[in-house]
């Protein structure tokens, strides 16, 4: 039976229910819908009036519902952040301050951590390492302080400074310089989960 010569319900309800299964494996979608396509052939023909139709549908639950029941149980996951996980993203991002030696004990905290993958801690060492005191450094760095000066009471002659290029590179490294341990903060804070 094609759903062309189904009750207009039923074929309605096959179109639910192959859009709930998108959720499915291919393979369980497919037998999912061959049997309930194969119940509704037996159980309902285009004569039917809607009452009927929708008993036996009512019979057979949601759409969704039963595509629930087809899926497997998610193990339950504890939060793995505890005050170690905490203590880790924290120093990563703010130890650099404390002369590096708080950097590299997040480190230390990082990498002896179960919370995260081998990837995830690659990640949380090589994105600006030094974490928001590498921004600050390289500012500092970086700039060039512009030299004026001014003879017997005249204008004044300024030269050094950044040029327009210079400044636009040294703005581009220091939104990365602060965006990247803050990003790679969130990051290892959702991963830890």
């Amino acid at each position: 039976m094609t759903t062309a010569t189904m009750h207009p319900l039923a074929a309605d309800y096959l179109d639910r229910l192959e859009h709930a299964a998108r959720r499915l494996p291919r393979g369980e979608r497919r037998e999912l819908l061959e049997d309930i396509s194969a119940h509704l052939a037996e159980a309902t023909n285009a004569d039917m009036s809607d009452a009927e139709a929708l008993s036996v549908l009512d019979r057979l639950g949601d759409p969704e519902e039963i595509v629930d029941a087809q899926l497997p149980e998610e193990p339950y996951r504890a939060d793995r952040r505890g005050v170690h996980e905490w203590a880790a993203i924290f120093l990563l991002l703010f130890g650099g301050f404390l002369f590096f030696v708080g950097w590299v004990a997040g480190l230390f905290l990082l990498w002896s951590s179960r919370a995260w993958n081998a990837r995830d801690k690659v990640i949380g060492t090589l994105i600006v390492p030094g974490g928001l005191v590498t921004a600050l450094a390289a500012v500092v760095v970086v700039s060039s302080p512009e030299k004026c000066v001014s003879f017997a009471g005249g204008p004044q002659h300024c030269t050094g400074g950044p040029s327009t290029l210079h400044q636009i590179i040294v703005d581009v490294l220091f939104a990365f310089l602060v965006l990247g341990p803050i990003c790679t903060s969130v990051y290892l804070a959702r991963r830890a989960r």
